[in-house]
């Protein structure tokens, strides 16, 4: 159940997840760039760096397969949010007609493609799964054609556009809004894919010192809980969680621990299942409790959407298991 899966990745992935989570239910304003905007860069990152084989064959196969599978997470993450939508609509007696103007009468393919706008209001954290179906059919295409050194241009080019947009509008001009158009598929996945498909190419998770990244990683988070007048409270909160995860696992030792637990109990695919579910879960806990501490919110809505999961995964566990002994 195990084989080929590291353990502190999966971790790393779990702790993104609640920073996704922070950046969606801790409302704060800023006046800078809040780190828990790294979560989904690191997210592509992740992807364009299990995405590289040496084997051109190997390659061409693995892209395929990422098509495969970012269309699944798409078409899940979309499956989902209609019907939960479609029943927020019923439950606050409003019609569902907005769904049928979308698709008739908007530009869907513009806004799908090049802007990675879901179709669907309260899923509107599946632009990251729309980005990465683009991102998966752009990485097949460079690889059918030989030109995967076009990634050496595509990093630069979109790390420099999102530096613009992302600070100096921000900083300078104080609006975000430059910034929503630059959250897509073509200057915030590409590039971040393209970093980790370079990285890649040095095989880091097969150095004996890799393990020190993810403490470095912890030592950042934990550097910027230091209070400055420049830090807000969330800012605080949201890196308290990775950063506590990612020293107790260096603290456990530099050998990957023991993963059999974390697998039985929670799966590889746990993140992604978060992802999806949290926004709705954050809707539905809204409409029941009021929070006057945000960092609460968020933690609730955290433990709320793995519990939920849980039920689902460890329910369809005892179906196989049940199933095969009929068998």
């Amino acid at each position: 159940m195990t084989k080929g899966r590291n353990l502190w990745l999966d971790l790393f992935k779990l702790c993104m997840c609640w920073m996704i989570i922070s950046i969606h239910f801790v409302w704060e304003t800023y006046d800078y760039h809040p780190v828990y905007r790294l979560a989904v860069p690191l997210f592509f990152t992740i992807s364009g760096y299990f995405n590289y084989r040496p084997d051109k064959q190997k390659q061409l196969s693995g892209a395929l397969s990422f098509i495969k599978r970012s269309a699944k997470y798409t078409a899940v993450g979309f499956g989902f949010y209609i019907v939960f939508d479609f029943i927020m609509c019923y439950v606050d007696g409003n019609g569902v007609g907005y769904y049928f103007t979308t698709l008739f009468y908007e530009n869907l393919l513009f806004d799908f493609f090049f802007l990675n706008r879901p179709i669907t209001y309260s899923g509107a954290q599946l632009w990251f799964l729309i980005a990465l179906f683009v991102v998966s059919l752009v990485h097949y295409a460079l690889v059918r054609f030989g030109k995967e050194k076009w990634y050496h241009w595509i990093v630069p080019v979109g790390l420099a556009i999102q530096l613009f947009f992302g600070a100096y509008m921000r900083l300078f001009q104080y609006t975000d809004m430059p910034i929503r158009y630059t959250r897509n598929a073509w200057f915030n996945g590409l590039p971040f894919f393209g970093l980790g498909y370079l990285l890649a190419q040095y095989d880091l998770h097969k150095k004996s010192w890799y393990k020190y990244l993810y403490l470095a990683l912890a030592v950042g988070f934990t550097l910027l809980q230091i209070q400055e007048h420049n830090l807000v409270q969330a800012e605080v909160y949201a890196s308290t969680v990775p950063a506590a995860a990612f020293t107790l696992l260096f603290f456990v030792g530099l050998k990957s621990p023991k993963a059999d637990f974390y697998y039985k109990w929670f799966g590889k695919a746990m993140p992604f299942y978060i992802y999806i579910l949290h926004m709705a879960v954050g809707i539905v806990v809204g409409r029941i409790w009021e929070f006057s501490d945000l960092f609460l919110r968020s933690i609730v809505i955290w433990v709320v959407s793995i519990g939920i999961y849980e039920v689902g995964y460890l329910g369809l566990m005892a179906y196989r298991h049940f199933k095969h002994k009929g068998e």
